[in-house]
């Protein structure tokens, strides 16, 4: 078994979506409750859990993206703040984190014509690399930082996702997969050129695999998420098999690996299944999907842990203790 890293998703705080550190791009007067002391627990409860990393998205649906009109001119002082708390606390507590910036689910569910600007316009793409992914990427500590995500599932914004699902909104328009991949290419080509070594992804789930490769992203690593009601995952040799090689032996990464709502309750903590599978599968990283309600209990007063959230903790105790 290779050494694994694992870690958990905590996208958003407090479940504000869009607008939990920094303003929306879209809604500059949605309000913007960012408590350091908020940012600290779910680093905290992941390394008392016994993960290694944590999963945090920046900018979906827009946020801390700053427009003038319909002009990409920067990124709020405010998320760059957001990510200096959060590297502190990861640093304090021997976490790593594993950024990512746009959310593709946003263009179809949230009608987010901004964030869509930005993965189709090429000015918009240009100045999304210079003033956005720069900057962010000048202020992640190589220490902590474990790899940065680009788009987060880029297959929700194309017509290939919109068309079976019923949470588009009317106005959605899909964005072609050669824009995904220019975008995904151009933002990563400028986050290299800050950080050497960085590791560039884009997670997607593995049947979008050949679409996305196809693009021509320039990946440093393989992000594939995956719901599987048992944990299983994919080998190299299927996603190779899958995409005819496309996958090669770039580092493998599940990114968000979570049992589908409708899995069968007679197995409650199948979602540990993932911790042995990814080490079994030389998987580089596996952050489990999620901590908040599956792993914490967050609407309780002091966010105590699950059932599920202990057995977790036993899991990784145990697997931290293994060769």
């Amino acid at each position: 078994m290779v050494e694994t890293l694992v870690g958990v998703n905590a996208p958003y705080l407090r479940g504000a979506y869009g607008h939990d550190l920094a303003p929306s791009g879209r809604h500059p007067d949605w309000p913007v409750e960012f408590d350091p002391m908020v940012a600290y627990r779910p680093i905290i409860e992941a390394a008392t859990l016994g993960f290694g990393a944590v999963r945090v998205w920046l900018c979906e649906a827009a946020e801390g993206l700053v427009f003038e009109g319909d002009t990409l001119v920067g990124v709020h002082e405010d998320l760059l703040e957001s990510i200096r708390v959060f590297q502190e606390a990861a640093a304090l507590h021997g976490v790593r984190l594993y950024w990512s910036l746009l959310d593709g689910n946003a263009v179809g569910r949230e009608g987010d014509v901004c964030t869509r600007r930005v993965l189709t316009d090429p000015d918009t793409r240009a100045r999304f690399a210079e003033k956005v992914v720069v900057p962010i990427v000048a202020a992640l500590d190589p220490a902590t930082t474990f790899a940065l995500e680009i788009v987060n599932e880029p297959e929700t914004a194309t017509v290939d996702c919109m068309r079976d699902s019923d949470e588009v909104t009317a106005d959605a328009v899909p964005v072609a997969w050669e824009d995904l991949g220019a975008t995904i290419r151009t933002a990563g080509d400028a986050a290299r050129a800050e950080q050497s070594g960085l590791w560039v992804t884009a997670g997607t789930m593995h049947v979008f695999l050949p679409a996305l490769l196809a693009a021509e992203p320039q990946l440093g690593a393989i992000d594939v998420h995956v719901y599987h009601p048992r944990g299983g995952m994919p080998s190299r040799a299927d996603l190779n098999e899958y995409t005819k090689g496309a996958v090669g032996d770039r580092p493998l990464i599940g990114g968000e690996l979570g049992i589908p709502k409708a899995a069968d309750e007679g197995e409650p903590f199948a979602l540990t299944n993932y911790v042995f599978n990814a080490r079994s599968l030389g998987y580089a990283a596996a952050f489990l999907w999620q901590l908040e309600g599956d792993l914490v209990d967050h609407r309780a007063p002091k966010r105590a842990f699950t059932e599920l959230g202990w057995e977790t903790q036993r899991v990784l105790t145990r697997a931290s203790g293994s060769t």
